[in-house]
């Protein structure tokens, strides 16, 4: 072998060891917070490695060291994440669906448990959730369609005024009655598409 062909294989071989150890770095670094978590998560589902950015999520979770306050937004993220793997992976789309409605519940139910002060969001975005399930599902698509318009009832029932102020900061309400309004329209349109029996709608 003569010597450029040499301290070419030798460049080469210290290339590929250098990607190998910044690949086992970047894949097994350990998010020190919940933004890193789920800057990682986003990443990982960018990627469409959904299974992973759950993992991300759930090792989280279960780090004693974590705040807890916060587990109803990881539920959450979770569920959209496997929402999305629904969307892109029709093999595994049912289980997909029900995962992600356990989390939701799980979410919900600490939604439920806890003293939210001011204007919260969380049951439009529980809402959304639900309806893409019934979209999604062949299954509970009816039931689906039902707690999503339940959600959004009660999102629209905390919609009080024009305008709500928080940090010094001022919002009008207007457009989020209006984006209530016409997902509950949507749910109501798609139940009576798929036969469901008629459910409150006021």
């Amino acid at each position: 072998m003569t010597l450029p062909l040499k301290l070419f294989v030798l460049v080469l071989l210290v290339i590929c060891l250098a990607f190998a150890a910044w690949f086992v770095q970047h894949e097994l670094r350990t998010p020190r917070n919940q933004r890193q978590t789920l800057d990682r998560m986003i990443e990982l589902q960018k990627q469409g490695r959904y299974d992973k950015a759950v993992q991300v999520v759930q090792t989280w979770m279960n780090d004693s060291a974590h705040d807890v306050s916060h587990d109803g937004l990881l539920y959450e993220q979770i569920a959209m994440v496997l929402i999305a793997k629904a969307y892109k992976n029709s093999c595994t789309r049912q289980e997909s669906v029900e995962q992600a409605e356990r989390n939701l519940e799980k979410a919900i139910d600490l939604y439920n448990r806890g003293e939210p002060k001011g204007l919260q969001v969380e049951l439009f975005e529980f809402g959304r959730g639900y309806e893409v399930l019934g979209d999604l599902s062949d299954r509970k698509k009816c039931q689906y369609y039902e707690k999503a318009n339940q959600a959004l009832l009660r999102q629209s029932s905390l919609i009080e005024g024009d305008s709500y102020t928080a940090d010094g900061k001022t919002f009008r309400l207007d457009p989020l009655r209006a984006d209530v309004s016409k997902h509950l329209q949507s749910i109501s349109s798609k139940s009576g598409q798929a036969n469901c029996p008629t459910f409150e709608k006021k």
